[in-house]
């Protein structure tokens, strides 16, 4: 998958929180795709709920590279 494809004109949308890493969602052709963001690496910086995908594209690119880039897994249930 061709990152300029992932954060082209595409917006990154907070999941969840768990042990440290904040998780986004970011689609690409009709599939949901979520990765992980330090927030030991954040420092100062702010997140936000809805961010463009290109701001965050060195965590998009480090999860591609560690296989962290994956399908949304949808849960069923609650």
């Amino acid at each position: 998958m061709d990152i300029k494809e992932i954060v082209r004109d595409n917006p990154a949308v907070f999941s969840f929180l768990r042990a440290g890493y904040a998780y986004y969602i970011v689609t690409v052709d009709g599939v949901d795709y979520e990765f992980p963001v330090s927030l030991e690496d954040i420092g100062g910086a702010s997140l936000f709920a809805r961010m463009k995908a290109i701001t965050l594209m060195r965590y998009i690119r480090k999860a591609l590279e560690d296989g962290t880039f994956v399908k949304q897994r949808i849960s069923k249930g609650g």
